[in-house]
């Protein structure tokens, strides 16, 4: 990246979280840097063809069959606070965190949907193998209304806090939302339009990750979302 763009808040922070454990977590420091320049793809590296910058804002081209990430080069963060807009028009897309880069493209790990509204508010593991000793526990991990936990043996445990008809009203099909994604320690929640969808506290000995990759996902066939504003503000290393 050639610059970097630095947004400061006076005020800290307070996440609130679902019923969770943890209870809210506190975020003191409010230094964001501009991952996405507006007028090119310059840090992130996707497969050609599937992305391009227009008007500022990053899209899925729709030219490509097969599924595919935008990986954003400029580390592997681990506690952090993640915000960008974006806009759904078809097919299926999500936001990854704390994820593994598997080559060509292809992302293993934690992802918030992007898709139609009845579906929003999901935390999904990605590229989890239909055989995976896991699978019933982490591909679909939260959904909307929902804080769910996992166990250090993997075991689940789901913890409703409201409808999910509700929370997802707040997210609007074919306009552009506000999304963030506040990853600390071992929860992850993502908010949308200000309203909390849903949280993870992932204590999973083998699955949970404490660092990696952002990416964007295009799932092909057509699939027609884009993102702008992208912001990161990486926090200390003290997550509980």
């Amino acid at each position: 990246m050639k610059s970097l763009f630095f947004l400061f808040a006076s005020l800290p922070l307070i996440v609130p979280v679902f019923g969770a454990e943890p209870p809210d977590i506190e975020i003191a420091t409010n230094a964001f840097v501009a991952i996405f320049d507006g007028k090119s793809l310059e840090g992130w590296d996707g497969k050609p063809g599937s992305w391009e910058v227009r008007d500022g804002e990053i899209w899925c081209t729709g030219k490509t069959k097969e599924k595919n990430w935008l990986i954003w080069r400029g580390g592997e963060p681990g506690d952090f606070v993640l915000r960008m807009q974006f806009r759904w028009d078809a097919g299926n897309s999500g936001v990854q965190v704390r994820s593994d880069d598997l080559g060509d493209w292809m992302v293993f790990g934690y992802q918030v949907e992007v898709a139609r509204q009845n579906v929003m508010g999901l935390w999904h593991h990605s590229l989890l193998p239909k055989d995976h000793a896991r699978r019933k526990e982490r591909h679909l991990m939260a959904l909307a209304g929902e804080t769910v936990t996992l166990a250090k043996d993997g075991s689940k445990t789901v913890k409703k806090i409201q409808e999910p008809g509700p929370v997802r009203a707040n997210y609007r099909e074919h306009a552009w939302n506000d999304l963030e994604i506040i990853v600390r320690g071992v929860t992850l929640v993502q908010k949308i339009n200000g309203v909390v969808f849903s949280t993870v506290v992932d204590r999973d000995e083998k699955m949970s990750r404490k660092k990696g990759f952002i990416a964007l996902q295009d799932h092909g066939k057509g699939c027609k979302v884009a993102f702008r504003k992208i912001q990161l503000n990486v926090l200390d290393d003290d997550g509980q």
